[in-house]
């Protein structure tokens, strides 16, 4: 047998092996039907009243944001918000001009490695941190309205994208640091009192934290303010605003649910809501928890070792784990690997230690470098053959270069059906297709993956049209980039306060 005799035979079993690789990331009708009623009942189950331990059960939390009331782009006003959802912190102002529009200052800042890495950070370190940046932007913005001091009160926003029990618009109880914090006398305590004594200590009383919110319900009160005419369906405009969802590094939505149904609130507190003439709240459903029990989410071997192997929490987020951006590229270099051991790929490299160390290290591979692949047409696959070099120091025949790009397009497309799920879920549950003759609605979505990864939007349409809503229900749906739901999102969930 020739030499290229062996790589054609080669060739020939990695396309056969992809091809089976690509089978088992395929969601097909009856699988999206499946996934949809699922979800349908997982977020009925987590509206009913729960024990203490709810939100870090098995169940999607299906958490209650108190906020009952959504924008329509005439308010007005200046408000403030403050982001803590990673390793940065991001304090700014959102001047409200009551036309769908507004102006924003900010002043991002990274948060000091020693309140992230160190033994026995209090939480007084951290939000003292946080108050004192608050102080640093008002003063460059807004020094006259702190001479004002106690007459002008400023109401702020606060965006904290951890998990929390919330208690109330302006109360929550820190469940679990994420993302690398570690301090560990914050858990239990409410995190807008702790924020609110470090800023009067600071000076800065006249600041008041009115309302506790995630970056989710943010984008949802965001794309309603933006969405110009189309807000309110009691005005028979054309379409309404009906999710707030991020697709990107993480993903999550929320959506208006009835208060009648929210179970989970007791009934004193679904009393005065009425009394208020509140009939609706926003839930934010932390869908990234979706069917962690794995009834029916679609398992293959590399969701497995991710998630046993890789990630920091086994057995949570699972839905999260198939879909998001921080995963995409974790799950090809996972599949490569394995076709490397199978030796059909790379097998210039007779064993794993001889892999480029790149490809060896968990989430080196990252969801830009898919969709410079995803979408390359070039002669012999050369953008792929670039970008795998830049990112992985990884050498490869064109052949291989395009058994890649047919995994990488089997992922993001298992990605985008999965992530039509919650979409058409919440629009069955709630009847928002039916409230009145051809009503439409929208989609607000953030995230680098729905606004930046090729061809997501498409295929997630493609999905809905496949799932219970069928082609009629799909041409329905309007899918919005809805931008900056930490900022504008929080300070609207100030003004709603």
């Amino acid at each position: 047998m020739t030499f290229e005799d062996v790589h054609a035979r080669r060739d020939q079993a990695l396309s056969k092996r992809v091809d089976e690789v690509c089978k088992e990331f395929t969601i097909d009708k009856s699988k999206l039907e499946e996934l949809t009623y699922h979800f349908i009942d997982s977020m009925k189950i987590g509206l009913e009243p729960q024990g203490k331990g709810h939100a870090t059960s098995k169940n999607m939390p299906m958490i209650p944001s108190f906020v009952t009331a959504k924008p329509n782009g005439t308010e007005t006003g200046l408000f403030l918000a403050a982001d803590l959802g990673g390793t940065n912190f991001r304090i700014c102002s959102v001047e409200l001009h009551g036309d769908h529009s507004f102006t924003m200052q900010q002043l991002k800042s990274s948060i000091p490695e020693e309140l992230l890495e160190e033994e026995g950070v209090t939480s007084h370190e951290l939000f003292s941190y946080l108050a004192r940046r608050t102080a640093v932007f008002l003063k460059k913005h807004h020094d006259d309205l702190l001479k004002d001091g106690e007459s002008t009160p400023l109401k702020l926003g606060f965006t904290f994208s951890f998990p929390v029990e919330q208690k109330g618009l302006d109360s929550g109880t820190l469940i679990r640091w994420t993302k690398g914090f570690n301090i560990q006398d914050t858990v239990g305590k409410d995190v807008v009192q702790l924020y609110q004594k470090e800023l009067d200590d600071q000076g800065l009383s006249s600041v008041k934290v009115v309302a506790l919110t995630n970056d989710t319900v943010g984008t949802f009160l965001s794309h309603c303010y933006n969405s110009g005419d189309s807000v309110s369906s009691l005005s028979g405009e054309i379409s309404e605003p009906v999710i707030g969802c991020i697709f990107g590094t993480g993903t999550n939505g929320c959506y208006l649910e009835k208060i009648d149904n929210i179970k989970k609130l007791s009934e004193e507190v679904r009393d005065k809501l009425r009394e208020e003439g509140k009939t609706h709240m926003i839930i934010n459903t932390e869908w990234g928890s979706f069917d962690n029990e794995l009834k029916v989410l679609p398992v293959t071997k590399y969701d497995i070792d991710i998630d046993q192997k890789y990630s920091p929490n086994p057995g949570y987020h699972l839905f999260e784990k198939r879909i998001s951006g921080m995963f995409m590229g974790e799950i090809l270099r996972n599949v490569l690997v394995q076709l490397h051991k199978e030796r059909l790929l790379f097998c210039q490299y007779k064993t794993y230690e001889q892999l480029p160390h790149r490809l060896r290290t968990p989430f080196e591979l990252n969801s830009e470098v898919l969709s410079h692949i995803e979408i390359d047409d070039s002669t012999d696959f050369r953008e792929t053959e670039l970008c795998l070099n830049q990112s992985l120091r990884l050498p490869t025949t064109p052949h291989e270069r395009q058994e890649i790009q047919r995994i990488v397009r089997a992922i993001s497309r298992r990605s985008a059906f999965l992530s039509a799920v919650p979409i058409a879920a919440i629009l069955i549950k709630t009847g928002a297709l039916h409230k009145r003759f051809h009503g439409e609605v929208e989609i607000g979505c953030d995230g680098s993956v729905v606004e930046y990864y090729p061809g997501f939007r498409s295929m997630l349409r493609d999905a809905l049209a496949l799932s219970p809503l069928g082609p009629e229900g799909e041409r329905k749906v309007h899918i919005k980039i809805a931008k900056d739901g930490s900022g504008v999102g929080a300070a609207l969930c100030a003004l709603v306060a």
